[in-house]
C-alpha cells in the first residue's frame, strides 16, 4: 500500500487560493452580504416594533370597544324598560277606558229599564182603566161619560200608589 503523501505545491495552491477567494469576498462580497443581514435584520425590527405597536393598538381599541359595547347594552336596556313601561301605561289606559265604557253602559241600561219600566206602568195603567170603564160599562149597562171615568179612575189608581202598603 502506498502511503498517500501530499503534494505540497498542490497544497499551497489550494491554501493560497482559498486565501485569495477568502480575500475578495472579504473585499467585495463580505460587506454587501453583512450590510444586507444587517438591513434585513433592521427591517425584522421594525416590522417587529411596528407589530407590536399595532397589537397595543388593536387592545386598546378592543377596550374601547367593549366600554361603548357595555354602553350600548345599557341604553338598550334602558329602551326596553322604557318600552314596557310605555306598553304597561297604554294598557292600564286602555282598561281604564273600557272600565269606564263598562260604567257609562251599565247607567244607560240603568236608564234605559227605568224608562222602560216607567212606559210598562203607564200601558198597565191605561190598561187598567180600560177594563174599569168596560167592567162598570157592563155593570150599569150603559155608556158612562168616559172622560170622566178615565179621570176618576185615574185619581183612584194614584191614590192607591201613595197609600203604604201594608
Amino acid at each position: 500500500m502506498e502511503f498517500v503523501t501530499p503534494n505540497i505545491t498542490n497544497l499551497l495552491t489550494t491554501a493560497v487560493g482559498f486565501l485569495i477567494f477568502v480575500w475578495v469576498l472579504a473585499k467585495f462580497a463580505w460587506g454587501p452580504i453583512l450590510n444586507l443581514l444587517d438591513e434585513r435584520r433592521n427591517k425584522i425590527e421594525k416590522d417587529y416594533a411596528a407589530a407590536e405597536k399595532n397589537l397595543a393598538e388593536a387592545e386598546q381599541l378592543k377596550g374601547e370597544f367593549e366600554l361603548k359595547l357595555t354602553d350600548i347594552k345599557v341604553i338598550e336596556r334602558e329602551k326596553v324598560q322604557e318600552a314596557v313601561k310605555r306598553g304597561e301605561q297604554q294598557g292600564e289606559g286602555i282598561v281604564a277606558r273600557a272600565r269606564q265604557s263598562a260604567e257609562e253602559t251599565k247607567v244607560k241600561a240603568a236608564q234605559d229599564i227605568e224608562l222602560e219600566t216607567h212606559k210598562a206602568q203607564i200601558e198597565l195603567r191605561d190598561s187598567v182603566v180600560a177594563m174599569a170603564i168596560g167592567a162598570a160599562e157592563k155593570i150599569i149597562g150603559e155608556r158612562l161619560d168616559d172622560d170622566l171615568h178615565r179621570k176618576l179612575i185615574l185619581e183612584y189608581i194614584d191614590q192607591l200608589g201613595e197609600q203604604p202598603h201594608a
